[in-house]
């Protein structure tokens, strides 16, 4: 999986400006909960979208547009939300500004904290919420359940969501002009996916082009999104977001960052976009909205794989009259952080390479392993400009006797160790026979000259010492995140099953962190990995090694002609141990595998 993950620390997206003036006053009463009126207090709430961006393709302004305006009241207990007093319905009036009651602060300590929810396409039930705490508004801030494929244009509006003055508690008393920015936030997630080379137009509409060297032999006709919510809720709950400032053109603004969702209980669905949504059988752009989704990670293939929600992306590779499906996880390969869904952010998949036919079935594909597919993710801010990330890691890397690859020395069984050798550019004693791991598939012997420029397997070491005279660590080594599992499942897998190398052909296979020439480690690598592994298991998402690991490199089992001509067992290297000792296996033997890549062309 190639994936080039992008978080958002600010949301710069659809930030709707709201200029608050208290026009007139109010008798006072010193009963903060039963004040007499007797005269309106009324807000007025001029609302801007000059820095919000055109980029949903829906409708002139969609991105943008507000259509209604509540303000919910809520008492204010110090810093913390009280119960809710009262809600206010936004007139609008001339210019775009609009008008609202609110109840004026009985004293210096009857203080409010005001929230914003707009483009609701009902706001009855709020007038049944009074003296609930926010928690309870929240909970029941809910759209209504569908498991049709969520719609919004210009008649229908994103619902959005902000708080007056960043969140911090405000007096309404007469003539009190609130000059800072409100900003709202739309309550859903928008998923853009597509084939080739994505564009960015100048108005800020995304397409994807397929075309040129580049061009990927899959053409798409249906995105199917599994286990998605049905509803979605309109406010985030008070723990999952938090408030921070940003100055753009000399005007100072709170702005809304969420940290986690907010999901709605109920069921979920699978939600289906076929070809009208695709274009030219590329992408599906501005299309997909999903509410939120705690995605409750732990691997890829864990014990939640077949019930966290998931894209599958189905169509026909390289002309074939069977359709093949596709599954796409919201993870990060390249940091091993794996992300959730979140309100207002804009989460786009480029597929970079189709590598073989998929699954027949979309439901197959869902619930096995992900394969055969290669992407980009990033997370946008929902609007034109520049993207806002954290670094990640893109890869986890040993260099011999430099980073993370200080160790060279091995104890690789009892009062026996030896220096790990760095590979050499020749094979044995000839100067002329280069030779490539990468290239590395056929069975090794010992007992005809090697083809090694054939793509030998090298040849076969009854001792540890055997292998590292002719075989050495590649000096820049790339080691995969986590440790490979099979169609099935499963972590331990054999060396060879039948004719089918079966480890060489699950890292052959393996597509992470923009690559594709993963391969199996040689003897001398993986005991590379085992006395580094302290180094990079501090680097941020890199999973431990645990148990015992195959490497490509076979094993002599004696010195007759025909057991020096194909082996029956290959080396693996026990990481349970310490310190990790040498031991070979029959290859029928189910084994963990890790997968390597060379960083440079240096062979």
């Amino acid at each position: 999986m190639k994936i080039n993950n992008r978080y958002i620390l600010r949301l710069n997206g659809l930030v709707k400006f709201l200029w608050i003036i208290i026009l007139l006053g109010a008798c006072q009463n010193e009963d903060r909960y039963g004040i007499q009126q007797d005269g309106p207090v009324l807000v007025k709430l001029s609302v801007s979208a000059t820095d919000a961006g055109t980029a949903s393709g829906n409708g002139t302004g969609t991105d943008a547009q507000i259509t209604s305006i509540y303000i919910l009241q809520f008492n204010a207990d110090g810093d913390s939300y009280g119960a809710l007093r009262y809600v206010a319905e936004g007139k609008k009036n001339t210019g775009g500004t609009y008008t609202a009651t609110l109840l004026q602060s009985a004293n210096s300590n009857d203080n409010y904290k005001l929230v914003i929810l707009a483009n609701l396409p009902d706001y009855g039930f709020l007038y049944g919420l009074y003296g609930k705490s926010y928690a309870e508004v929240q909970q029941a801030c809910l759209s209504m359940a569908t498991d049709a494929p969520l719609v919004f244009d210009d008649t229908h509006p994103y619902p959005m969501f902000g708080v007056v003055n960043g969140g911090a508690y405000v007096q309404v008393q007469e003539g009190t002009a609130y000059t800072g920015n409100t900003e709202l936030i739309r309550a859903v997630a928008r998923v853009d996916i597509g084939i080739g080379t994505k564009k960015t137009n100048p108005d800020g509409t995304i397409l994807w082009t397929n075309a040129g060297s580049g061009k990927q032999p899959f053409v798409m006709t249906e995105v199917q999104v599994w286990k998605a919510g049905q509803k979605y809720t309109y406010m985030p709950a008070l723990a999952n977001y938090h408030w921070t400032t940003a100055t753009t053109g000399g005007i100072t603004s709170n702005k809304i960052v969420i940290d986690n969702p907010s999901t709605a209980s109920g069921t979920t669905s699978t939600k289906t976009y076929d070809t009208s949504y695709i274009t030219n059988g590329t992408y599906c752009a501005e299309k997909i909205y999903l509410p939120e989704a705690d995605l409750q990670w732990g691997n890829v293939y864990d014990g939640q794989h077949s019930n966290r929600l998931a894209i599958i992306v189905g169509g026909y590779y390289n002309n074939s009259p069977d359709m093949s499906y596709y599954r796409v996880d919201f993870t990060n390969d390249n940091s091993g952080e794996k992300m959730n869904i979140l309100r207002n952010h804009v989460y786009q998949f480029t597929i970079k390479s189709v590598a073989a036919a998929g699954y027949a079935t979309a439901e197959l594909a869902y619930k096995s392993m992900p394969k055969n597919l290669g992407f980009d993710a990033i997370i946008e801010p929902w609007t034109t400009g520049q993207v806002a990330s954290v670094p990640s890691i893109s890869g986890y890397y040993l260099t011999y006797q430099g980073f993370n690859g200080e160790v060279v020395d091995w104890s690789y069984a009892a009062g026996s160790s030896q220096k790990i050798p760095k590979k050499k550019s020749y094979w044995g004693t000839n100067i002329y026979l280069s030779f490539d791991y990468n290239k590395f598939y056929k069975e090794g012997n010992s007992f005809y000259s090697p083809n090694i420029s054939g793509g030998q397997n090298g040849i076969l070491y009854a001792t540890v010492a055997d292998a590292f005279d002719n075989e050495g660590t590649f000096p820049n080594l790339m080691v995969s995140g986590d440790d490979m599992v099979d169609e099935s499942g499963s972590e331990n897998v054999q060396w060879k099953t039948g004719t089918t190398l079966t480890a060489f052909d699950l890292c052959r296979n393996l597509e992470e962190n923009g690559y594709n020439d993963w391969r199996l480690p040689r003897l001398s690598e993986l005991a590379f990995i085992y006395v580094n592994q302290g180094s990079l298991e501090k680097m941020r998402g890199f999973t431990p090694l645990s148990g015992t690991y195959w490497c490509g490199s076979e094993y002599l089992e004696g010195t007759t002609d025909e057991l020096r001509k194909k082996s029956g067992s290959a080396w693996a290297v026990d990481f349970n141990t310490n310190p990790g000792y040498a031991l070979h296996y029959k290859k029928t033997e189910k084994l963990k595998i890790r997968c390597v890549r060379q960083r440079s062309n240096d062979k």
